[in-house]
């Protein structure tokens, strides 16, 4: 959230458009119903980044092309990485006694990046980008490529951690996964689907 904050307020100071931080809170509720789009199979990347922008300029008032901040904020987004809090400590932690995979919808250039300027990268095992997959988490055939490119492991051995409930917790755990999640906004919300729940990402050492 803060890296996609940041971007957005740097995207519109580079055209020269005015920012407030309640921009960012209409920026945020467009991108995930996009994404929620995404994940049900009605929407792909390139529709989202053709409507995301000119949507938020729309609902902000702002008469500027969208589409050109669009591609300005993903050029930012690739460039900024705000660490969570003990993100590197419980990496650390899990690659002591787990392999660690990303599993992730979006652009795999820009997560590798972003990955890489955090300091993050090298704790991976492996990547599954969805732009390189062909399929988006939560479908079946998202995870089936996934596995089948972990020799050996099965469902049931293996752990989803992530902070949506749709694409993450109901995803993994329909497809035989042990699910944690993260819910870093605090959210008042409970999931079935949900083996174990965090707030904050350290804590995954008391389930793991």
């Amino acid at each position: 959230n803060q890296s996609s904050k940041l971007s957005v307020k740097k995207a519109f100071s580079n055209f020269g458009l005015p920012y407030k931080d309640s921009d960012y809170v209409v920026f945020k509720t467009i991108n995930d119903q996009l994404w929620k789009k995404i994940e049900r199979g009605e929407l792909d990347r390139k529709g989202l980044h053709n409507v995301r922008f000119p949507l938020v300029l729309k609902e902000l008032g702002v008469d500027f092309d969208g589409l050109k901040v669009e591609t300005e904020f993903r050029k930012v987004l690739a460039q900024t990485a705000c660490l969570v809090d003990g993100a590197i400590e419980t990496l650390e932690y899990l690659c002591g006694k787990y392999k660690v995979y990303g599993a992730t919808n979006a652009i795999y250039d820009l997560q590798v990046n972003r990955l890489t300027s955090a300091g993050l990268y090298q704790y991976f095992s492996g990547l599954f980008v969805s732009e390189k997959i062909g399929h988006n988490k939560p479908t079946k055939e998202f995870f089936d490529y996934c596995f089948s490119n972990i020799d050996g492991l099965k469902p049931s051995q293996a752990v989803m951690v992530g902070d949506s409930l749709t694409a993450d917790i109901i995803g993994g755990k329909d497809y035989g996964m042990t699910t944690v999640w993260y819910n870093h906004d605090k959210l008042d919300m409970v999931s079935d689907k949900a083996d174990y729940k965090i707030d904050k990402l350290i804590d995954i050492k008391t389930v793991l």
